[in-house]
């Protein structure tokens, strides 16, 4: 008993000091686009940006994107831009077939693998494996305020938990 005890509140500890990470200023990042300029995330600042990493096969991913596209018109007006960068090996030559297929109403492109991993402070070294979708938030000022990867219980429900940063962000300062 006293070891499932133990187990249970490291666990605890483990996910409250992952929650708890100090807020960060975003890192540049370019996001390529077929047909279109470039996105540079920072050229979004004054606006609160839900940014999701993804693979254009993943159809979790996928999943991801569908839930997005009517949470992007119902926040727009909120001042909110949604964005998806795709970083997956087949990302630039499957992007007008994902596009055509799931036609979202916001900017979705790629980067290369290395980008994505430096944005999201992961190095090649790292053992963990990076799951995705993986979302960042960022409030009016290109800070990052929350980072949910993959694996987190984010994504147990992630059409709740991203209203409930979504509206977060969008809470007048105090």
């Amino acid at each position: 008993m006293r070891t499932a005890i133990l187990v249970s509140l490291c666990a605890t500890s483990a996910l409250t000091a992952m929650a708890a990470e100090p807020p960060r200023p975003s890192p540049p990042l370019t996001i390529e686009r077929l047909g279109a300029p470039a996105v540079q995330l920072s050229q979004y600042r004054g606006k609160v940006v839900a940014l999701a990493f993804i693979s254009t096969t993943c159809p979790h991913c996928q999943d991801l994107t569908k839930l997005l596209g009517p949470l992007s018109r119902e926040y727009v007006l909120r001042g909110v831009q949604v964005l998806e960068c795709a970083f997956n090996d087949e990302a630039q030559p499957n992007m007008a077939a994902f596009l055509q297929q799931f036609q979202p109403p916001f900017p979705v492109g790629w980067t290369s693998r290395a980008a994505a991993m430096a944005y999201l402070q992961r190095t090649i070294l790292d053992p963990k494996p990076l799951y995705v979708p993986h979302m960042v938030f960022l409030d009016r000022r290109g800070i990052i305020r929350a980072d949910c990867p993959g694996e987190s219980d984010f994504f147990k429900d992630p059409a709740t938990n991203i209203r409930a940063e979504l509206e977060k962000l969008l809470k007048p300062p105090k």
